[in-house]
């Protein structure tokens, strides 16, 4: 049974324990793809690399090495056994090793701000939009009735819409190496049984990304001038937001829908090469079942129990509608995976990306929905029953589920979070917001919060150590090239197998190769996944694929197993088959460059197959031609006669010895004769005994007879 030859083309990152995202699973979990026996054909661009320049050794300036290894190195032709090796094909292995360190990046990012305007985010409306004022149950609303703000209203939205500019100039300071440019969109409608059904659910304030310099103008000619009423009507400070009183919902809010908008692009300019970020402000809980809240215990004016409800679904201007109940950070259909969290992890915008996740840094303003203790909670003796009042326990609950909320969603996506620093996440993050409210005028608000600009400046911007260390490009990741008269084994199953050290929330191996036919040489290319926003690699992953090959002809001695394209390959060798060359290729971290490395040489030393061994030998002295160098009728030289060893050598009379010779040499002659019954000389009793020819001297006795008469 013949060898096989198996290649195996192994990928292998460092490894590290920070990951970007998801999955629970144990580390080091493997997939298995089964060995099916067919490859796909490709339609995949010209494999063929750029340029000649962007080639580079066998190691790539992070340090990755590449490695290759034939065994047995000795192996017969045509995937035979018939050669002095006798195995008809070899083991080889193909190993890529990235080095044990990570490379810190900062690639060009995006910052899209999503504010939420209810009414204790500092947007209330005393006047209620010149007509009559609601302040629903609010203790400071209802003492000065159509003049006050609300208790605990926080200055968010006011303090963001006065030092935009410097804010924006507080995140580019902070990121010094990092080109950053700002969008902006607004929310905050739920239209549902809190909500008297005016505002926006969804809004773009900034669509197109501008630089830093652009954004405080922006801020203003836009959110300012066209949302808070900027430019006339009851309010021309710009700071109050029409008509928004505690008819409107603010324990929840469209966040899902806003988020989802926003991760998606709709009516936002992303690009691909860079990285995005989120960063949400607001002070209410997703419309999730997850974080429920209660308005019966609230100074809502629409104050009833509400029940655990869902997002429902959105249009967007785009065509593109948003799943009916989708999650925050768990799905809640039953049959996918809809949720922000996951979102923010598989949306084309985002897995497109630089850094492939859409990071949210989350700000959760100090205000009465987040404040236990807030004097606006409503308290009566029929709420203090109900777990009402500040510090009741359903109070108590409502806030702990609306911060609770941007906690996780800011550590499912990698972002940071900021909100009052009496509050603790559960992942240890501690509050850091002071009480700053907007003040008992509304039209001419506190805009002066330190912890909220410092707040600011510490938003993130994902991991600096960036754990994806190979992404993919439009060529396959990893492609061989046999060289000559190396072969894939036609009909031969394809195995690869995948490890990632760094649990994710979903990942798979590109099972089957694509196979390019160029010139006259067939290509086989894997990528580490099919699906095109898994295809990237992690810190420790590795990726195998194995494979049968043959040498379908000469020539003969070593010969290169792979095509390939460094110095050590040899101009002797061609170094490439039609231009082609068996590589690791992917955009490397850092600086994004598009990385071409070839796999270094390795030979095969092939064999011929022997000739066909002769047939048996005839048994010795008895020969079935005579040689031909003979002339007819002249009997061959008889050979030497095997003298029995019980007799001495010197003890052999000369004339024995020559009869023996002679003995043999008739014998060779006469089996090739017909078989003849004729009389033999001999002794005989008689008087007168028969004679030989040898004794034809002898005149007195009869004639001889013999054959040689």
């Amino acid at each position: 049974m013949a060898l096989v030859l198996a290649i195996t083309l192994l990928w292998s990152a460092p490894s590290s324990a920070a990951g970007s995202g998801g999955r629970v699973g144990p580390p080091n979990a493997a997939i298995d793809a089964p060995a099916p026996s067919s490859v796909r054909s490709s339609s995949s661009p010209d494999p063929v690399p750029p340029s000649v320049a962007a080639f580079t050794t066998s190691s790539a300036p992070a340090g990755m090495t590449l490695s290759i290894e034939a065994i047995p190195s000795t192996i017969c032709v045509d995937d035979s056994v018939a050669c002095n090796a006798q195995v008809a094909e070899s083991q080889v292995t193909l190993r890529a090793q990235a080095p044990n360190f990570t490379v810190a990046e900062w690639p060009p990012v995006q910052v899209a701000f999503v504010i939420e305007t209810t009414p204790y985010d500092g947007v209330y409306d005393p006047t209620g939009g010149g007509g009559d004022p609601d302040p629903g149950l609010d203790a400071c609303g209802l003492e000065d009735r159509g003049q006050g703000t609300l208790c605990e209203e926080s200055n968010g939205v006011p303090f963001f819409v006065a030092n935009a500019q410097a804010i924006a100039n507080a995140v580019a300071d902070a990121n010094p190496h990092t080109n950053v440019s700002f969008a902006m969109v607004d929310y905050f409608a739920t239209h549902d049984a809190t909500d008297d059904d005016d505002g926006m659910e969804y809004h773009v304030d900034i669509p197109q990304f501008v630089p830093t310099d652009a954004f405080g103008p922006q801020v203003n000619s836009t959110f300012q001038a066209n949302v808070l009423r900027g430019g006339g009507g009851s309010h021309p400070s710009g700071y109050v937001y029409d008509d928004s009183d505690l008819s409107d919902n603010f324990l929840d809010s469209s966040s899902i829908t806003a988020l989802y908008g926003t991760i998606i692009g709709s009516g936002l300019d992303w690009s691909a090469t860079t990285h995005h970020v989120i960063v949400w402000m607001g002070s209410s809980a997703p419309r999730d079942p997850e974080f429920s809240v209660d308005y019966a215990v609230s100074p809502s004016d629409e104050a009833a129990a509400t029940a655990k409800t869902c997002e429902p679904s959105f249009e967007f201007g785009d065509g593109v509608n948003s799943p009916t109940c989708e999650g925050w950070i768990d799905p809640h259909d039953g049959s996918r995976s809809d949720s922000i969290a996951d979102l923010a992890h598989k949306a084309s915008s985002c897995v497109n990306s630089i850094e492939k996740v859409c990071t949210i840094d989350a700000i959760d303003l100090y205000a009465t929905p987040t404040d236990p203790n807030s004097p606006g909670w409503p308290c009566t003796g029929a709420l203090r029953g109900a777990g009402g009042c500040p510090g009741g326990s359903t109070v108590e609950l409502d806030t702990q589920d609306i911060l609770d909320a941007g906690c996780r969603i800011a550590a499912a996506t990698g972002g940071t979070w900021s909100g009052p620093k009496y509050f603790t996440c559960p992942n240890g993050t501690n509050g850091n917001l002071a009480l700053e409210t907007v003040g008992p005028n509304a039209n001419v608000p506190n805009v002066d919060n330190p912890s909220l600009m410092k707040a600011f400046e510490e938003i993130g911007f994902g991991p600096e150590i960036n754990p994806v260390v190979a992404n993919g490009t439009d060529r396959a990741m990893f492609q061989f090239v046999p060289y000559g008269a190396i072969r894939v084994v036609p009909g031969e199953p394809f195995q690869s197998h995948c490890t990632r050290v760094i649990p994710v929330e979903k990942w798979n191996c590109d099972h089957d190769p694509d196979v390019i036919t160029v010139g006259s040489t067939t290509v086989y290319g894997w990528n580490w996944s099919d699906t095109p926003g898994e295809n990237y690699l992690l810190l420790g992953d590795i990726w195998s694929v194995t494979f049968l090959v043959y040498a379908a002809s000469g020539p003969f001695g070593a010969v290169p197993v792979d095509a390939c394209a460094i110095a050590a390959c040899g101009a002797e060798h061609g170094n490439f088959t039609d231009g082609l060359y068996t590589w690791a290729t992917y955009l490397a971290p850092g600086n994004h460059s598009r990385m071409v490395n070839s796999f270094p040489l390795s030979v095969l030393d092939i064999l011929a197959n022997a000739p066909p061994p002769p047939p048996p030998s005839p048994t010795p002295g008895i020969p079935t031609t005579p040689p031909a160098s003979l002339a007819p009728g002249i009997p061959p030289e008889p050979p030497a006669v095997a003298v029995p060893s019980v007799i001495g050598a010197g003890a052999v009379p000369v004339q024995i010895a020559m009869l023996g010779l002679m003995a043999a040499g008739f014998t060779r002659i006469s089996v090739r004769n017909r078989t003849v019954a004729m009389p033999m000389a001999m002794h005989s009793r008689h008087r007168r005994p028969t004679r030989s020819n040898f004794e034809r001297d002898d005149v007195e006795r009869p004639p001889p007879i013999g054959r040689f008469e």
